[in-house]
């Protein structure tokens, strides 16, 4: 293969793989940051945790983690929406016991009025998707430099 065509290949890699996690990831942190200054807000009770192990490679070709084998514990929040509506919703990000709200625990929820289902808590921060916002930039700059890489060696 020519050095253009594996810039090419490098190049059609790393942009949309980097384009995809840096603009999910980007969704997640503008949609946490809207909840927490225009949602609508109330209190909530943990009322469980859910347990998830964190797992390792599989033979299904699953991911790698650092943690393989550590618990991790997903809140349960049962909480009510202005219009009286009851509401039981998991959070989505797990953390080690110590580091999430006992059941029992009241909550502050901030939800969107016109759709409850989409909600966060404050304790849900959006550093580690900011870090991943940053790692699909450095992506999709590799994979542009690559591009250019290529196309340069070609003129």
């Amino acid at each position: 293969m020519s050095s253009f065509g594996l810039s090419l290949l490098f190049s059609a890699v790393f942009m949309p793989a980097g384009a995809v996690v840096g603009a999910s990831a980007y969704l997640r942190v503008r949609r946490v940051r809207s909840l927490l200054a225009d949602g609508a807000q109330t209190q909530g009770v943990v009322t469980r945790l859910e347990a998830r192990e964190m797992s390792g490679p599989s033979e299904t070709g699953g991911a790698t983690f650092r943690s393989f084998g550590t618990t991790v514990y997903h809140p349960v929040v049962s909480w009510s929406t202005e219009a009286g509506r009851p509401m039981e919703t998991r959070n989505v990000i797990g953390r080690p016991l110590h580091r999430t709200p006992p059941a029992g625990t009241e909550v502050t929820v901030f939800y969107d009025p016109a759709r409850p289902s989409r909600w966060t808590m404050p304790s849900e921060g959006t550093a580690i998707f900011g870090v991943f916002v940053a790692v699909g930039a450095v992506f999709v700059a590799i994979g542009t430099g690559f591009l250019l890489g290529g196309v340069l060696r070609v003129f």
